[in-house]
């Protein structure tokens, strides 16, 4: 998670993450695949237009899971019932009906995806955590908590490889997989321990006791704009709906 500047960005992480999460509820209760896919272009217009996307960016991210959507489709669409019958061969029998709900299935699978992925890349992880303090009353024990482990996976990942490099110098090769496993975890199982003893014992030298009456160094609040982003959007995949669906 990592913000740009864009004018999603600069939004209430909480608040942005509750419009997204309403639109993804309304996904689920839709039927029509012409509505859904409507739905999904609604949040590829909002990348593109307010968080500072690029087509070079989205085609990047979403291609990995292109194959995925392709293979949820067929198979919904291969081996649906139905009484409109457009192609059967052997124990494929495509229906109209099943082409409709492979499509649907698929691009609700790809509107998560994108509205998930138009979250993660505007927001800052910092942000997102004291929001969840500020706007949904988490407990500063569970927030800090959070952040350090989050904190944590980069470090892990730059320690793995480091590990690995040496390894690889000194000619030894692994062919086992449970053994390299245990060779690599062990060491990293013992350093989290101590980096996470070491950001204990500084978090309490510092009089971090967990409580939520204290000061912060950040803070966030829901201004006009974050009210209005959620509106506008939950406001347009309804009339979406209306209009398409109706």
């Amino acid at each position: 998670m990592k913000a740009n500047h864009s004018f999603l960005s600069a939004l209430n992480p909480s608040c942005k993450l509750f419009a997204h999460f309403l639109v993804m509820f309304l996904l689920m209760a839709i039927s029509d695949p012409k509505v859904t896919l409507f739905i999904w272009l609604l949040a590829v217009s909002i990348g593109i237009f307010l968080g500072g996307w690029r087509m070079t960016y989205l085609l990047k991210r979403l291609l990995p899971y292109l194959g995925f959507f392709l293979l949820v489709f067929w198979m919904l669409a291969a081996f649906g019932k139905g009484e409109e019958t457009i192609w059967k061969w052997a124990w494929f029998h495509v229906t109209e009906e099943s082409v409709n709900h492979g499509l649907t299935i698929a691009l609700r699978m790809l509107g998560f995806v994108t509205y998930g992925l138009l979250f993660t890349s505007t927001t800052d992880l910092t942000s997102f955590i004291m929001s969840l303090v500020h706007q949904c009353r988490l407990s500063p024990k569970w927030a800090y908590g959070l952040l350090a482990g989050i904190r944590f996976i980069p470090l892990f990942q730059t320690e793995l490889s480091q590990m690995k490099t040496a390894h690889k110098i000194r000619g030894y090769r692994q062919k086992n997989s449970w053994k390299a496993f245990m060779r690599y975890s062990l060491p990293l199982f013992t350093q989290g321990i101590r980096k996470s003893e070491r950001i204990a014992v500084a978090m309490e030298a510092r009089g971090f006791t967990g409580t939520r009456d204290r000061t912060y160094y950040q803070t966030t609040e829901v201004a006009a704009r974050d009210w209005i982003y959620l509106l506008s959007l939950i406001l347009s995949a309804l009339g979406i709906v209306v209009i398409l669906g109706g």
